[in-house]
């Protein structure tokens, strides 16, 4: 299993983090309406299958999966309820042949399905479609309604015959060698059971084809792993065979488990498997709400001799068992979190955590209530103590979810030793480690959440009126229907600190709930109690701003992919996305059901980040509208078109959570995006996605304030740290804490080990208690600053951040203005040099020279002496009164300016100086930028400007104008120019954080369709950051740029329009 897709553990639940108990659905009806109408003439009895593809809301093409194996027909879960559902829609008699309601033919295959156990469904259907030349020769058409046709009274048959054959597994990833499989009797659905001779299925093992009948268990063993093809042969009664493929992922990395030959009880000796693991089915014995939980502890013995004296209690994470019931050990096992460890490029930790026994609890219902699985935990560590060799204190290390719990539990043990003198209640540890836990809820984009809430509430009714079917429940080997029952799990609904509901609206009393429960149990106080968040130490914002564009969708395609978009947001999206599946079975051909056929699926769904903290900016869309076309190759085209769905959903204002720091939940496309989204441009689809973004608040992750105190935006920017912890009321309640250091400043993947945390955690575990690390490494950030003065008129001293300890000065631009001393010391001195002006580039590469957080380097520039102007603009003058931006001077200096003079004459050093122009300076002269009045009869204008500093007055500057005719009709107007207002305007202005961008006029747009997108330059012309511009909004953050004046350059399709932006 690839690094990546461990780091997400804990964050399946949270892409789908809405619900109520009680779901509701919306049913479109308009389609059974329509079609009806079409049909209602026809007279269905005569149709020989009571099938009729014509008739249905197609979401797979059947005809594409009619017996013969190609690239475009390999099925998975997904596609194969597709087909199911197609069937269902295709019916025009209620009775057909072993035809149920989707949610009979769900629960049919969930309550077959078994660990180690591969439970497979087939279906094999005839059904009926319109001949191609059925307009005018066997079907009349009158005004869009279909009626039969007869020739001299002999009915005329319009209906082909046609067939459907198709077999899956419900997974496509199994972590072993070798399992059994199964086709039941009671998930083979056909209307031809009579014609059935047998079925074949070559596993893809060397063995061939087998014949399997109904019931019979196959045990399938392989010698690798890797992707194996199943075909499935359907031989009929009259000798006719049918083929059908899936494709299955085979994980080697757990070896074959025969019969439970490694998994044990507690009453029953060690047995380690083949990585001298050993695996105990533990029974919780503690209820909570009348029913307790379990968990298979994975157990590694420090010296493989089955006996546990230093105990390590690894805690997992929230486990969505979307991977399936088959996959015992769910999303992450033991091999995850020692893989995390290994390659954190830490030395240290392996070499400390190898040290302890680990028992990984791996909990069975990882979704449960967390006070369920906080007494398992409980019971967990009263069994350690029991077995437990030797008087080594236990270390409980919780990570994500599972660090709240191992919380509440050691805490509740503590409650329970006290009020009852009990020493089985003593939990004998001595470190609780919390490992970017979600002390104050975790997150997850309210865009995505309003998505997959949508997703779930949206059905369509058959034809018929029987059933409605969900209208995207199909998709990979997770369905609609599967995330709807994760999210009425009640550790889902416990851990998001904000989710929406099935009425969309957002309500957080289960959470609340918790958290008030969990804050009143507080932390357990006979632990040292540690934290690792995986914010960023410099507190540095997701890679994007807010109210940009988390995802996009939009084109002609099947609703499935909407499901597969929305499973890429969560880890294992490329496992049960039928989307991505194309990408990991190499087969493109996947993607074909994304072409339109008789069906089209206009599909426009986008969802955006949270707007600034308090902003009620729209944060998602999505529209559904079908169109069915009938004979269209005929030049018939009865055509029926429905709005299925279109909803849109605002942010409810408050912090702006998914752009904040914080441990991220890196998504799918991070890894296959790009090439996945240049397949979907292929088909004419638009189809973007955000790579990652916040998921456990760093506050949250420290339990700053202990969940008592309201925190304001700035809190969520706090460069928190344990050398320097924050004070009360907004303290840590964690003796230690780490947050993310790396020398890009970014945030961490959530529940990641790293060379700095790994290191820091290696000396929270070794045997010197007090031998731990507190740091503070905010030196190196990126808004660490020089201190001293911008202006060097004679000598000043230069002071280097604090917490440092090394010290390198050096002047890389202008050395030959000033001299340095004190190199070496945090404070050094420059001094200018008699009769210089100009900018000076002071350096310092400082840090503890890599004993801790390493060396950074950073600049200041300085003006030394009087200034030096520059003219920034150098138009000609339009001839006509009054104030014009064509008739203004802006002047600039890289210096501090006080004063300007400007004079209207030949010489500026002559006293008096004649101004013979008629021409006059408008306003307060005493600015950078001024405006003249330019009379009709002006020409040449001598105009000359100086400005002081504090160090004295510059030179005189020549800004001499020329003055023309700026009539548009004026041949002879060569350099004069007209302004056109800019379209956007900016705000704030000066600003130190968010900066928005919005349009000056509502009735001035941009061009239809315009590509907008705006970059921030300094004044030395280097790029600091981009900006998507989108429905002509857009933000972007100056947060940790030095203060100055900047330019955002606008781009609309090929003009430029600029702005100055002041960094405060």
């Amino acid at each position: 299993m690839n690094k990546l897709l461990f780091l997400g553990k804990g964050l399946l639940l949270l892409c789908f983090f809405a619900t109520q108990l009680v779901t509701a659905q919306t049913v479109s009806t308009d389609y059974a309406t329509q079609i009806n109408s079409t049909f209602s003439n026809l007279d269905k009895t005569r149709i020989p299958h009571k099938l009729l593809v014509d008739y249905a809301m197609e979401f797979e093409e059947l005809s594409n999966f009619n017996g013969v194996l190609t690239s475009n027909n390999i099925t998975n879960k997904g596609t194969y309820t597709g087909i199911y559902n197609t069937l269902l829609m295709a019916r025009v008699n209620a009775n057909v042949t072993g035809l149920v309601n989707p949610t009979i033919f769900k629960n049919n295959w969930d309550n077959l399905r078994q660990t180690n156990k591969i439970v497979l469904s087939g279906l094999y259907y005839k059904y009926n479609e319109f001949k191609p030349n059925a307009p005018n020769n066997t079907i009349t058409i009158t005004n869009g309604k279909l009626y039969d046709k007869f020739v001299g009274g002999i009915w005329q048959n319009p209906y082909d015959e046609k067939q459907v054959f198709a077999v899956t597994a419900p997974i496509v990833k199994y972590n072993s060698l070798s399992m059994q499989v199964q086709l039941p009797t009671a998930l083979w659905y056909t209307n031809q059971a009579s014609n059935v001779q047998s079925i074949e299925i070559d596993f893809n093992d060397g063995l061939g084809y087998q014949t399997v009948t109904f019931g019979q268990i196959k045990n399938v063993a392989y010698t690798t792993a890797g992707l194996k093809e199943w075909k499935y042969k359907l031989t009929l009664t009259n000798n006719q065979i049918l083929y059908s493929h899936s494709k299955i992922q085979i994980d080697a990395d757990i070896p074959p488990i025969v019969a439970a030959t490694f998994r044990r009880t507690i009453t029953q000796p060690c047995s380690q498997n083949a990585f001298g693991v050993d695996e105990v089915d533990f029974n919780g014995t503690r209820q909570y709400v009348g029913t307790s939980n379990q968990a298979i502890l994975e157990i590694d013995y420090a010296l493989n001799d089955c006996v546990i004296r230093k105990p390590l209690i690894v805690v997992e994470g929230y486990d969505s068992g979307l991977l399936g019931v088959e996959n015992a050990l769910g999303e992450v096992a033991y091999k995850d979190f020692k893989n995390s460890y290994l390659y954190s490029g830490s030395y240290s930790l392996p070499s400390q955590i190898n040290t302890y026994d680990i028992i990984y609890i791996n909990f069975k219902k990882g979704n449960d209530y967390m006070q369920r699985n906080a007494y398992l935990v409980e019971d967990v560590i009263k069994w350690v103590n029991s077995v437990k060799q030797g008087t080594q204190q236990n270390v409980v290390l919780g990570q994500s979810m599972g660090g709240v719990i191992a919380r509440y539990a050691l805490r509740d043990m503590e409650n329970q030793l006290a009020s009852t003198g009990n020493q089985t209640w003593n939990h004998k540890t001595n470190l609780y480690i919390s490992h970017d836990a979600p002390h104050q809820g975790a997150n997850m984009p309210l865009s995505i959440q309003y998505f997959a809430r949508h997703l779930i509430d949206q059905f369509v009714s058959t034809p018929l009126g029987d059933m409605n079917i969900n209208m995207s429940n199909s998709g990979g080997n997770v369905s609609i229907s599967d995330l709807e029952t994760l999210l009425n799990q009640p550790g889902t609904k416990q851990l998001l600190n904000n989710y929406v509901a099935s009425n969309f609206g957002i309500n957080n009393s289960v959470g609340d709930s918790w958290r008030t429960e969990l804050r009143n149990m507080g932390y357990p106080q006979q632990t040292r109690n540690i934290a690792l968040s995986n914010g960023s130490h410099c507190a540095n914002p997701q890679n994007f701003n807010p109210n940009d564009n988390l995802f996009t969708f939009n084109g002609g395609g099947q609703t499935k992919l909407l499901t597969d978009l929305l499973l890429y947001f969560i880890p294992y999206g490329n496992l049960i996305s039928g989307i991505s599946l194309a990408v990991l079975f190499n087969e493109p051909g996947l993607l074909i059901g994304i072409l339109p056929g008789n069906s089209k699926f206009e599909l426009d769904f986008w969802g955006n980040a949270l707007p600034t903290a308090g902003a009620t900016n729209q944060i998602y869309h999505g529209n559904v509208r079908f169109t069915k076309t009938l004979f269209k190759l005929f030049g018939w085209t009865p055509r029926i078109t429905v709005t299925l769905t279109n909803r849109d959903y605002s942010a409810p204002g408050g912090p702006s959570y998914d752009y904040y720091p914080g441990g991220k939940y890196q998504s799918f496309i991070s890894g296959g995006g790009t090439s996945i989204s240049n397949v979907f441009g292929s088909f004419g689809i638009q189809m973007s996605a955000r790579d990652n973004f916040n998921f456990i608040p760093t506050p949250s992750a420290l339990d700053i304030g202990n969940g008592s105190v309201a925190l304001n935006n700035a809190d969520f920017f706090t460069k928190y740290n344990s050398a320097t912890p924050p004070v009360a009321p907004k303290n840590s309640p964690f003796i230690n804490f780490s947050t993310s250091f790396n020398t890009s400043g970014t945030n961490e993947n959530h529940i990641s080990f790293n060379t700095r945390n790994g290191n820091w955690l290696a000396l929270e575990l070794d045997s010197n208690a007090t031998n731990n690390d507190n740091f503070n490494c905010s030196f190196i950030c990126a808004d660490s600053q020089i201190i001293g003065t911008n202006l060097l008129c004679t000598s000043s001293t230069f002071s280097a951040p604090a917490n440092t300890s090394f010290y390198n000065w050096t002047i890389t631009q202008g050395a030959s203005l000033v001299t340095l001393t004190g190199n070496g010391t945090p404070n050094a001195t420059l001094t200018a040099l008699p009769d210089v002006s100009g900018a000076v580039t002071l350096s310092l590469t400082m840090g503890d020279n890599f004993a801790k957080c390493g060396n950074v380097t950073i600049t200041k520039t300085i003006w030394v002496g009087k200034p030096i102007l520059e003219d920034f603009s150098n138009s000609s003058f339009c001839q006509g009164g009054g104030q014009r931006e064509q008739n203004s001077i802006q002047i600039g200096s890289g210096s501090p300016l006080n004063n300007y003079q400007w004079i209207i004459c030949e010489d500026p050093t002559i006293s008096p100086c004649l101004n013979s122009t008629g021409v006059s300076i408008i306003g307060n002269s005493n600015q950078s930028k001024i405006y003249f009045n330019v009379p009709n009869t002006a020409s040449g204008i001598p105009i000359f400007v100086r400005a002081s500093n504090s160090c004295g007055w510059s030179e005189w500057l020549d800004v001499s104008r020329y003055a023309e005719n700026c009539n548009a009709t004026d041949p002879g107007c060569i350099q004069c120019f007209r302004t056109t207002p800019n379209k956007y305007i900016i705000y704030p202005n000066p600003s130190n954080d968010i900066v928005n961008i919005d349009l000056r006029d509502e009735n001035n747009l941009p061009e239809k369709g315009a590509v907008i997108t705006g970059e921030l330059f300094d004044i030395i012309g280097a790029s600091k950051s981009k900006v998507e511009i989108n429905n002509n909004k857009a933000t972007f953050s100056v947060r940790g740029l030095n203060k100055g004046i900047y330019v955002l350059k606008i781009y609309i399709n090929n003009q430029v329009e600029s702005h100055q932006i002041a960094v405060e």
